[in-house]
């Protein structure tokens, strides 16, 4: 069985994690199976991949509310029309490299992680190649903008019933292609609540948000018994400031490749204070951690966190409601929110590509 993976971009985002989950899982359930990762981008041009990853950045950072704005406008209108059809015309460019890609590597089944790929081929289906090849949709945030390929792709990994039930109404899918799995958790983020032993709070995200470190450092004394461990990431200044603090409530940490050591840091984790990337979020539910979220970026994590705080399972953070943070009955109450929507996922991650690959009898191929 021959397996592409199209995720987007060749740098760390949740993106790559789920494509790394998906193929971790292969593994397990097929290892006969050959998985090829590739980004499209790179593939066309690695050049483009740095600049467009760069002004992507550099787009949000600068100018939040024009992003947001056209994010709105092109990428999730709330539509059930899927815009494939307004891709600029720079997308027959990507037509041609996804047609010499999938030639190339001739798979049985094609898994994307990322909108962007999963448009391209669902425009290349529509003019007739590779209708052969099934296309698995695998959704990265708790909804789905109008990039992706709905119509043409086969199969759906959803994060909730909401999303299953809208392919099958809207876009008439098969309700037996529909598999409502949450947003891919890799294995080595374990399915056990954490249970940790005294108060910690994580600060994830590379920064602290709203926190300047005098702010941490009141935030101590204010909870003398709670240790704040802050993830760092690439952020050398603040790694630097923390550990200068020289106080033993405050933990700085560099950027963890390890996921059994990020496991066992969730294991002992109180509550968290992160931004709502989709991928980040299915971790923190999947540990029952009570998740608060103190900024997020515009576009996905804006719409993330709309979905989830409804719901109840994340809040709002500022200098206001710090206190929340060491409020039993608000931590009591967001850990059964996050029972309740995973109680409406009905395969795992495993069962759910097993089931694909003994429909398209795949998996002695």
């Amino acid at each position: 069985m021959k397996i592409l993976l199209l995720p987007l971009f060749r740098f760390p985002t949740g993106h790559t994690k789920a494509a790394e989950t998906i193929a971790d899982a292969i593994t397990r359930i097929a290892p006969q199976a050959t998985i090829e990762m590739v980004d499209l981008l790179s593939y066309t041009n690695p050049v483009l991949e740095k600049g467009v990853g760069s002004f992507y950045i550099k787009w949000i950072q600068s100018s939040p509310k024009t992003y947001q704005f056209m994010y709105g406008k092109l990428v999730n209108r709330k539509s059930t029309k899927e815009n494939n059809d307004e891709l600029p015309v720079i997308s027959k460019v990507f037509q041609k490299k996804m047609k010499q890609l999938v030639t190339k590597h001739a798979p049985d089944i094609i898994i994307c992680t990322h909108a962007f790929p999963s448009s391209i081929l669902g425009l290349v289906k529509q003019q007739g190649y590779f209708t052969n090849i099934p296309v698995i949709n695998v959704y990265t945030d708790f909804f789905m903008n109008d990039v992706w390929a709905k119509k043409t792709s086969e199969y759906h990994f959803v994060p909730h019933q909401e999303a299953k039930d809208k392919l099958v109404r809207t876009y008439h899918h098969d309700a037996n292609h529909v598999f409502v799995t949450g947003i891919p958790v890799h294995s080595g983020i374990t399915h056990t609540p954490a249970t940790p032993t005294k108060p910690m709070v994580l600060l994830a995200g590379g920064n602290i948000g709203f926190l300047a470190i005098e702010d941490l450092i009141a935030l101590t004394q204010r909870m003398p018994s709670t240790t704040f461990t802050v993830l760092c990431g690439n952020n050398k200044k603040l790694f630097s400031k923390i550990t200068q603090a020289h106080n033993p409530q405050l933990i700085a940490k560099g950027y963890i490749t390890s996921r059994a050591e990020m496991n066992t840091l969730y294991d002992n984790t109180s509550a968290i204070v992160t931004k709502s990337g989709g991928v980040t979020m299915a971790e923190v539910m999947r540990k029952r951690i009570p998740i608060f979220i103190d900024h997020f970026l515009p576009g996905p994590e804006e719409e993330n966190f709309h979905y989830l705080n409804a719901l109840g399972i994340v809040r709002k953070l500022n200098e206001q409601s710090l206190f929340e943070l060491a409020d039993e009955t608000i931590s009591t109450q967001m850990q059964t929110r996050i029972a309740a929507y995973e109680q409406q996922i009905d395969h795992t991650l495993e069962q759910a590509l097993t089931a694909v690959f003994q429909q398209l009898a795949l998996l002695n191929v």
